[in-house]
């Protein structure tokens, strides 16, 4: 038996079951109420917890929340792991959860994209990774993105905890009606959710004047887990009254290994299914981008699937790519210190500098190829993996003479090194997220790169060669080439 052959076995299990769940759906669009701002005191006034920290405005895009109220089945599944199915075990179950739009202002400037982001409460609170890391892209392009609270965790947090000592004091009205008592609500929420922002016709939907075209799902990270799931359990049953479903394709980024618990979590089920789990794999009769960093190969269980058994599905990994970089750092932190009066960082004093690969303009190309893969039939790019060792039957990284990982998406960055990029860190709270750089001496750098034109040249072909692959956007690109340009290489 192959290295490869055996990998495939290990990897990926039962890829043959492709399946229809037979449940009904819980019916209904749900009602919403926009939640205004309100100015004032820290305790009268009233804004959105992770509104963005730029005026949108002034790029033609303007920011909303509502409440958006239904009821939600909870399901169990039925029958075993080799065949998957669910069944209904609480019925219409009332939640009330809150969306975050970010849109354009002018109906007419919108290209008929949303992008539907299952917001992280991997803090016990909501985060927006895919918006941090993908923003400039999104307006650049008049997409759409809409953020939903989808644990009970963060809504608790944002009707009971927030606002309460240790955090700053705040208007606690704001989310006093949220309610999400079981986390199996979910699903059905998703659903709704999505199926009203396709409806025109509803008064309830915030996106009632825009020509929704296209609705993709994106997470990052725990919120990936939520995906897979819906993918796999719901996505079949959960349809349109054309019969079309509600959501055309899914984004899938920075995962672990496991999908959530249809049900859980509970006393009798966990909230993650297994390793090895078959439902861990994608399964959706629409296309799937499934990307990993560095960072998720390193900490994980290798999953991964292959585009001969899954046609309508893509996996990417990149080559240095961290789960936490220097930009979402930034960002991020911007929102945990103005609304929770917390450090800019969950890796305050890394061992080694922040990885300088910043995830998003990769990531932004690949949400652009998914929505081609949509719209046109445009074909993407095919899978990328890291090369993975196999000594003494254990799988680690291969890298090359400098400490960078072979194989994958290699950015430039990586094409043309000035040092070694990894997809960990070491150091308090989180710093195992984040990636790192160790850069190479003064000595090899001269070696490497002569002159400063030298360098600049060689790296400005690095990022033609990536945008011909298809893992680099024109505007991304050019940021690329003037950061190499005001660099300081081969200067001496």
């Amino acid at each position: 038996m192959t290295q490869q052959t055996f990998l495939q076995k290990i990897l990926l299990v039962a890829t043959f079951l492709i399946f229809i769940p037979a449940h009904v759906l819980a019916t209904g669009l749900p009602t919403t109420q926009l939640l205004p701002i309100v100015q004032g005191d820290e305790e009268t006034r009233s804004k959105p917890f992770i509104a963005w920290f730029e005026d949108l405005s002034g790029q033609g895009y303007t920011e909303e929340e509502y409440v958006a109220s239904g009821s939600a089945n909870v399901y169990s599944y039925a029958g075993s792991e080799m065949q998957p199915d669910i069944e209904v075990q609480k019925n219409n179950l009332p939640y009330a959860t809150r969306l975050l739009v970010r849109r354009p202002a002018n109906p007419e400037t919108f290209n008929g994209t949303v992008f539907v982001e299952v917001l992280n409460a991997t803090a016990g609170w909501d985060g927006d990774p895919i918006w941090q890391s993908t923003h400039e892209y999104i307006i650049r392009q008049g997409a759409t993105w809409v953020g939903v609270s989808t644990k009970p965790v963060s809504v608790d947090f944002l009707r009971d905890a927030w606002g309460r000592p240790p955090w700053p004091k705040r208007n606690a009205s704001r989310y006093a009606d949220l309610s999400m008592p079981e986390f199996g609500q979910v699903w059905d929420m998703m659903s709704q959710v999505g199926a009203l922002l396709k409806t025109p016709a509803s008064k309830d939907n915030p996106l009632g004047a825009f020509d929704v075209q296209r609705l993709i799902m994106v997470g990052y990270s725990q919120s990936a887990a939520y995906q897979v799931t819906y993918a796999n359990s719901i996505h079949d049953s959960a349809r349109m009254p054309d019969g079309k479903p509600i959501y055309d394709g899914y984004y899938i980024a920075a995962g672990g290994g496991s999908s959530k618990h249809i049900t859980g979590p509970t006393d009798t089920s966990p909230e993650s299914l297994p390793p090895g789990d078959s439902r861990n794999l994608t399964r959706a009769g629409v296309p799937v981008i499934r990307y990993q960093n560095q960072t998720e190969v390193i900490r994980s269980y290798v999953v991964r699937q292959w585009e001969a058994d899954f046609p309508l599905l893509r996996f990417y990994e990149l080559v240095g790519g961290s789960h936490v970089d220097s930009h979402l750092n930034t960002v991020g932190g911007k929102a945990l210190g103005r609304d929770l009066g917390l450090p800019p960082s969950f890796c305050p004093s890394p061992e080694n500098p922040y990885n300088p690969i910043r995830i998003g303009y990769v990531q932004s190309a690949l949400m652009e190829a998914l929505d081609r893969w949509i719209a046109i039939g445009a074909s993407p790019p095919a899978s990328r993996f890291l090369q993975l060792s196999w000594e003494n039957r254990e799988i680690s990284l291969a890298k090359d003479a400098d400490g960078n990982v072979l194989g994958g998406i290699r950015p430039p960055d990586i094409q043309v090194p000035l040092g070694t990029y990894s997809g960990s860190n070491s150091g308090p709270g989180f710093c195992d997220l984040y990636g790192g750089f160790t850069a190479f001496d003064e000595e090899k750098l001269n070696t490497l790169y002569e002159t400063h034109d030298a360098y600049v040249q060689r790296f400005k072909q690095t990022v033609e060669d990536s945008m011909q692959e298809g893992f680099l956007l024109l505007q991304d690109a050019q940021s690329q080439n003037e950061l190499a340009i005001k660099s300081s290489i081969g200067k001496n």
